[in-house]
């Protein structure tokens, strides 16, 4: 593909340019693009360079969706292979001083691409093949400790669930609900959370209601973060589901 087909380039006396647009005011021939795509950088900021590089490719991205990777080869190898032309000149002259410029210029590019080289097109192959042994080692590492952490929690799976008689739901949190305010004779309560969550969690992993599931969104309803102000969805026991009443045993 001609690099006129990758860039996006100023108008013809136009007056006010995209600042990252490239070519010149009046003489702006595309067969000199990757020229002009060299004077660019050499002008702008470091600073500069992710937002003149995505102004660029997003140009090209509009005629050729999905190919990120192609601008970023074409954008690698004219700064590669100029930096390799100005290493090349003869050190004498006012070309070779410049030169040391310009490539310095393109170096610090070079570093910028390096930083969202997604394909690994700025490592050498064995430094790429490296970090991959690096990371199999790292996820293989992570697969032991996930393994020995999943065979400690299998220990604590019942092998079935608890069956709450079809109805009898409410009735069972109202009894949960009683359970979480009872006070032993020291005056400390007989259980306590920070949350709601360990209860309604609790219930939709160890019980189901008749022959279904709970959910887990079923048994939050019933227990509101605020009770004072509870959401609209918030299940409401009915005086008819309060069956039982838990009562202290008299002291002898």
């Amino acid at each position: 593909m001609p690099s006129n087909s990758y860039f996006i380039f100023r108008g013809r006396f136009e007056l006010f340019p995209h600042r990252y647009d490239i070519g010149w005011p009046i003489f702006t021939d595309r067969i000199f693009g990757l020229n002009f795509f060299m004077d660019k950088i050499y002008k702008i900021r470091e600073d500069e360079y992710p937002s003149f590089y995505s102004h660029q490719l997003n140009h090209y991205l509009k005629g050729n969706a999905g190919q990120e990777e192609a601008f970023f080869d074409h954008v690698y190898d004219i700064i590669t292979n100029r930096i390799k032309f100005y290493k090349g000149l003869k050190p004498s002259g006012s070309a070779y001083a410049k030169g040391l410029i310009f490539t310095a210029k393109l170096e610090m590019f070079l570093t910028f691409l390096k930083t969202i080289d997604q394909w690994h097109k700025t490592q050498p192959l064995e430094s790429v093949i490296s970090d991959k042994n690096k990371r199999i080692d790292q996820l293989e590492e992570r697969i032991k400790v996930l393994e020995s952490e999943l065979k400690v929690a299998a220990k604590y799976e019942a092998g079935e669930k608890i069956v709450i008689s079809k109805g009898g739901l409410p009735v069972f949190i109202d009894l949960v609900n009683q359970i979480r305010i009872l006070i032993l004779p020291n005056d400390n309560k007989l259980v306590n959370s920070q949350t709601e969550s360990p209860w309604y969690k609790l219930i939709a992993k160890n019980f189901q209601h008749g022959d279904k599931p709970i959910s887990i969104d079923t048994a939050h309803n019933y227990f509101p973060a605020d009770k004072d102000n509870p959401p609209p969805k918030y299940t409401i026991i009915s005086e008819k589901d309060k069956l039982f009443k838990i009562i202290q045993k008299p002291k002898k």
